[in-house]
């Protein structure tokens, strides 16, 4: 999803013969939080970033400045997700939406989309579904793409396949762009698997991860090499889809999905028991055990 540019006021300057007006003073503190937010984001310091637009979200509200919190609301909740914070991201997307339609203002579609990702992520696929169908009917071209990725993802999820083709079909016309080019191509590999294509499923996989990979999308790369390493299991080929699964469990696991990564690397695991693969994943699943010996802490929710 795309970051939103600092929140600052521009002052005006009158071109004309007489005195320029006195420039409104800017919000130093609300800008420096947006620009700190956005910078810690851009290097991948998501939960610095969120800390960052939390802070910038109380300004805003101490403003009662309307557009700033809902832009804020958005960029905190993009920010959780990276973290891999679904349910916060959730809270921060629902109270910025709630905020605007109680002012009766329309939610933005960015703000729309972000919301159904947070749903689907903690597990609320009807609902996500619903918010995504909204924003996939609605003007906005690249985030009505990317509702329609996500119809996708969760009609392949509930083995809806009418729905996964219907998703597939429309975002092939729609790609026009390599991140949306990265979506088709992972909805056209999971669409060939559910009908039997394990082959063509991994070509488009494969697709999916070089273009994520172009594109800095490591969640995505990660959930591609995975449906690779499903499509090489159908087929049958079982050190293929355990190195598949391995490559998904390390990217998820570097990027701090733990949920995802254990998922991934018991599968690499398990079709690789007598192998170099198997052992290695096996130790990456204790490395990922370590930080939880002698904890009582609860267990993570799954990510998806």
């Amino acid at each position: 999803m795309r970051r939103l540019a600092p929140l600052v006021l521009i002052a005006c300057v009158s071109c004309g013969g007489s005195p320029p007006p006195t420039a409104l003073p800017v919000d130093e503190t609300l800008s420096r939080e947006v620009h700190a937010g956005q910078l810690a984001l851009e290097l991948d310091r998501a939960t610095e970033a969120a800390s960052r637009y939390r802070v910038a979200l109380k300004r805003a509200q101490a403003r009662d400045d309307l557009g700033a919190i809902g832009n804020l609301g958005y960029n905190l909740a993009v920010a959780e997700l990276q973290a891999n914070e679904p349910q916060k991201a959730l809270l921060a997307a629902q109270a910025a939406r709630t905020e605007l339609e109680r002012r009766g203002v329309e939610p933005f579609s960015a703000l729309l989309l972000v919301e159904a990702t947070a749903l689907y992520r903690t597990g609320a696929q009807g609902k996500a579904d619903e918010i995504a169908a909204r924003v996939a009917g609605g003007g906005n071209t690249e985030a009505a793409a990317r509702a329609t990725f996500l119809r996708g993802l969760i009609a392949d999820e509930l083995g809806n396949q009418a729905g996964l083709e219907a998703a597939s079909r429309r975002l092939q016309s729609a790609a026009n762009a390599p991140p949306l080019q990265a979506d088709a191509a992972e909805l056209a590999a999971r669409s060939a698997l559910r009908s039997g294509a394990p082959a063509q499923a991994r070509q488009e996989s494969e697709r999916a991860v070089a273009l994520r990979r172009d594109t800095l999308d490591y969640r995505g790369l990660a959930r591609a090499l995975a449906v690779a390493g499903e499509s090489a299991k159908i087929a049958g080929e079982a050190t293929v889809a355990a190195g598949f699964f391995f490559r998904a469990g390390r990217s998820a696991a570097a990027q701090g999905d733990e949920a995802n990564a254990r998922t991934w690397l018991q599968q690499a695991a398990a079709l690789a028991p007598d192998r170099t693969i198997g052992d290695t994943a096996r130790a990456l699943l204790g490395d990922l055990d370590e930080p939880l010996n002698g904890s009582a802490g609860e267990p993570a929710v799954p990510l998806r």
